[in-house]
């Protein structure tokens, strides 16, 4: 048996969905000996279609997240070692004064 179905998550799949159940409905016997397996194979199908649409999609997002990161990552350890070369400078001054 199908999950259940959101709109806004199958919007292609909806139709066939629809009908499924409409079939399930009207042949409340004939369901049982593959009445309505076409589709339900149909609608398997579609749904599949989609979830590989939105894997890729948040693929790609999940891409960019990861470059943002890293690239966060990056600049701090850019300030990190600044900030060390910083303190190296200020201790070598402070002990050549004395």
């Amino acid at each position: 048996m199908h999950p259940a179905l959101a709109d806004h998550l199958n919007p292609g799949c909806i139709d066939l969905a629809e009908r499924l159940m409409s079939c399930h409905t009207e042949h409340k016997w004939a369901k049982f000996f593959g009445k309505c397996n076409a589709l339900s194979e149909a609608l398997n199908k579609c749904l599949g279609q989609e979830f590989e649409v939105r894997r890729k999609k948040q693929l790609v997002e999940a891409r960019a997240r990861q470059a943002r990161v890293q690239a966060m990552w990056a600049e701090a350890k850019a300030d990190d070692e600044e900030h060390r070369a910083f303190e190296r400078e200020r201790e070598r001054q402070s002990s050549s004064s004395e």
